[in-house]
C-alpha cells in the first residue's frame, strides 16, 4: 500500500556509456604525455637559452619536442667527431632572425624559438684553434 506521491528514484544513467577500466587508463595516459611534454618545453627553456653569450662552446643535437637543441658546454672538454660543437659569434634578439655579418656565409644560424634568440654560431676545432 502506498501513501501519497513517491520520493524519486536514483538518476538514469541509461544515456551515458559506463565508464571502463580502459577509458580510465586513457585518460591517465593522455595526462602523463600531456605532462611530460609540458615539462620537457618548460626545461629546455630554463636549461638552454637564456645562459647562452657570445664567446661561448654549444653543442647542437636532434630532439624530439622541438627539431634541434642548443646546449652551453665547456669549450675545452673533448668531443667526439660526429658532435656539433660551434662557437657563439653573435646572439641577436628575437628567433626568427638572420646571421648577416662579414662571416654570414661561414656562419650557421640557430633560431631558438623558447628562447626568442638567434644564435649566429662558427665551427669549433678545439681549445688550440
Amino acid at each position: 500500500m502506498t501513501f501519497g506521491p513517491q520520493p524519486p528514484g536514483p538518476p538514469s544513467a541509461a544515456g551515458r556509456p559506463p565508464v571502463t577500466a580502459s577509458t580510465k587508463r586513457l585518460i591517465v595516459t593522455g595526462v602523463v604525455v600531456a605532462g611530460l611534454i609540458v615539462a620537457a618545453v618548460i626545461g629546455h627553456a630554463i636549461a638552454s637559452g637564456s645562459s647562452i653569450a657570445v664567446g661561448d662552446c654549444v653543442r647542437t643535437s636532434p630532439s624530439v619536442t622541438s627539431g634541434w637543441d642548443i646546449k652551453k658546454v665547456d669549450c675545452n672538454q673533448q668531443f667526439g667527431i660526429g658532435d656539433s660543437v660551434y662557437k657563439v659569434d653573435t646572439v641577436l634578439d628575437g628567433s626568427n632572425q638572420s646571421c648577416t655579418g662579414e662571416l654570414a656565409g661561414s656562419e650557421t644560424t640557430f633560431n631558438d624559438d623558447p628562447a626568442n634568440k638567434t644564435y649566429c654560431l662558427l665551427p669549433w676545432l678545439g681549445p688550440n684553434e
